[in-house]
């Protein structure tokens, strides 16, 4: 009697499948990551972008807003002239809540915020207007792709606008 080593068996073709494929999936993990690094940064950044531009906008609304109401605090029973003093009371308190904004918003150029009379058939309106050239001025970098554009695409302009009868 000899002692021999037993025979080993071959590999089945289920092994040999299931091995190759083993061999060729690794690195599969990486390359899905690779591609949908881009995408889920892309996206990241998207929404702080269009949260910034949301709330600077929300802000801008809010100077006007408060401006065309201060307009309402004007005595009307002191003068004549109290649509006069309505729209300066609002134009200065506008051009005070535009200077305490923060960054490029407080730093609008001549001419983009207004305050005027604006009747309405036989009824007296003040109405408070503030455009900030968003394109010229962006308040978050914007990624530009040659050919493709910008990413994300974002408005020329931020406008807000109020009115009230006084």
């Amino acid at each position: 009697m000899s002692l021999q080593a037993p025979k080993r068996a071959r590999p089945s073709k289920y092994y040999m499948s299931r091995h190759l494929r083993k061999v060729f999936q690794r690195g599969s993990v990486a390359l899905e990551f690779l591609i949908l690094f881009p995408f889920v940064i892309a996206i990241l950044y998207a929404s702080a972008v269009y949260g910034l531009v949301f709330f600077s906008q929300f802000r801008l609304q809010n100077v006007v807003d408060r401006a065309v109401s201060s307009a309402l605090y004007v005595d009307r029973s002191a003068d004549e002239e109290i649509q006069g003093k309505a729209v300066q009371r609002a134009t200065d308190v506008m051009g005070e809540l535009l200077a305490a904004l923060p960054g490029p918003l407080g730093s609008l150029e001549d001419g983009a915020s207004i305050c005027e009379p604006a009747p309405v058939g036989e009824v007296e309106m003040i109405r408070c207007k503030v455009t900030y050239n968003y394109k010229e001025n962006p308040i978050v970098p914007v990624m530009s792709f040659g050919l493709l554009g910008t990413f994300p695409p974002l408005p020329d302009t931020l406008e807000a606008e109020a009115r009230a009868a006084f």
